[in-house]
């Protein structure tokens, strides 16, 4: 890690123990305890649907005759977020774990490489559509929300920003190749990894398939968070969960370069939670149980991946 990122991760514990402090321990724990063993396991369970949905929206952008079998890639997808949420890296480390997981998985390195950035150009448009929706939810809830202007401004930017970075780029294609140059070559030669990439963007059905079933995994990611609302006694709308998890995303969003978001997610759900009845506990005690759940999902299967990376390098067989 570099110096920068051990700054942001310490920084980040600090402020979640902090708001932990500041806005009652005992109050939050008592929220987790409210979950109880049984609730955090059905929760657990509860994000094996999620974890399919974001697997299969990137196996649709594959070749049709793909060797990668649908569970392979599933099985990398997984990966890529335990490395994002468990380990402490930014995003970025967890790109290059899912990547590798699916070379793993049967796909050779240029396609692996290529179908991951047209995964993550999909899913961050899904994201946006999913912010949108949770701009509407929230007007709805709460239509004078102060935050509800400046993330309907932020939202635009957004979409105008990238509308004008894909018109630059198409008119001077080669800062694209450039740019993608360096990611490219680590899994395989670049030229076939752009061939790959030219015949992901050929297929618009594919990527269509692929913002839906991501779009969809968003929306799960609301009833999860309703779902663990509700078993730990705290009472909320899905149109409330909508709300709170689709400005979570886009807080997070805006702290990418923080490992595991640490400090930004605890925050958010702070301040978010008392604009759908919740109070600033109960936000804090949802964050906590989701990185228990990343960690409990997460962990394990780093440890396989670790185990299955050195079988392959002792040329062993399992």
């Amino acid at each position: 890690m570099s110096r920068v990122a051990v700054l942001a991760l310490v920084a980040g514990l600090i402020s979640a123990v902090a708001l932990v402090v500041a806005f009652g321990a005992g109050a939050i724990a008592a929220a987790i305890a409210g979950l109880g063993w049984f609730g955090f396991l059905a929760l657990c369970l509860a994000h094996a649907p999620i974890a399919a949905l974001l697997g299969l929206g990137w196996r649709v952008c594959f070749a049709p005759g793909a060797k990668a079998c649908a569970l392979g890639i599933i099985w990398a997808r997984v990966l890529r977020d335990a490395g994002a949420e468990v380990l402490p890296f930014s995003e970025i480390g967890g790109f290059v774990i899912g990547a590798r997981a699916a070379v793993l998985a049967g796909v050779p390195g240029a396609e692996a490489a290529a179908s991951t950035l047209i995964d993550l150009t999909t899913e961050a448009a899904a994201q946006l559509a999913f912010l949108a929706l949770g701009l509407l939810a929230l007007w709805d809830l709460r239509p004078g929300a102060a935050i509800l202007r400046p993330a309907l401004i932020g939202l635009i930017a957004i979409i105008v920003l990238i509308g004008l970075l894909a018109l630059f780029l198409r008119a001077n294609p080669w800062l694209a190749r450039a740019g993608m140059r360096r990611w490219l070559a680590s899994y395989g030669e670049v030229d076939k990894a752009l061939l790959a990439m030219g015949e992901i963007v050929a297929r618009p059905r594919a990527l269509a398939a692929s913002f839906a079933l991501h779009w969809l995994a968003w929306l799960g990611v609301a009833l999860e968070a309703w779902l663990a609302l509700r078993l730990m006694g705290a009472p909320i709308s899905f149109e409330g969960a909508l709300a709170i998890e689709s400005l979570l995303f886009a807080s997070r969003s805006l702290a990418f370069f923080a490992p595991n978001a640490l400090g930004v997610q605890e925050g958010a759900y702070a301040l978010l939670a008392p604009l759908v009845g919740l109070t600033p506990a109960d936000g804090l005690a949802l964050s906590l149980i989701k990185r228990a759940r990343d960690l409990a999902i997460g962990a394990p299967a780093l440890l396989i991946w670790q185990r299955m990376e050195a079988v392959r390098a002792l040329g062993g067989t399992e």
